[in-house]
């Protein structure tokens, strides 16, 4: 999502940072228009990480390890949707209304079907994680010294 914003950023001749940037004003307040990479940047990277971590962790629990992948799709389109309507009609009008009035509307929303999409992943990687974890005993044992 972020690599995304990033490049419609570009290809709109504005900084990659912008969308960061706006993001890290709602914890700060400040620098919120600055141009480049700072501590306002990282600021609103991790606030982004945080809650699509959060978002994702309770996508993976709530769907848990079903095999319709239809399905999945589909929640996972709803959840990256479902993100973006509450963060627009909660979350930014309360906390950063300068997120409301700079970014994008058109590449924030296809930002958050990507993530969807990515979320649709969710059952095949955590098959591949813990055929992993559940593998057999190591063929061999370990040596000491």
């Amino acid at each position: 999502m972020m690599s995304w914003l990033a490049a419609s950023s570009a290809l709109d001749r504005q900084s990659i940072w912008t969308i960061p940037n706006l993001l890290g004003s709602v914890l700060s307040g400040r620098d919120v228009l600055r141009r480049g990479f700072g501590a306002v940047t990282v600021a609103g990277l991790a606030l982004h990480l945080c809650v699509a971590g959060v978002i994702g962790s309770a996508f993976g629990l709530l769907v848990g390890e079903s095999r319709n992948r239809l399905r999945v799709a589909l929640l996972g389109i709803l959840a990256g949707l479902s993100w973006y309507y509450v963060s627009e009609l909660l979350f930014w009008k309360k906390l950063g209304a300068l997120v409301l009035i700079y970014s994008p509307q058109r590449p924030m929303l296809l930002g958050h079907l990507i993530y969807g999409f990515v979320l649709a992943w969710h059952p095949r990687g955590l098959r591949g994680v813990l055929s992993g974890f559940q593998g057999g005993p190591p063929t061999h044992p370990p040596a000491i010294g």
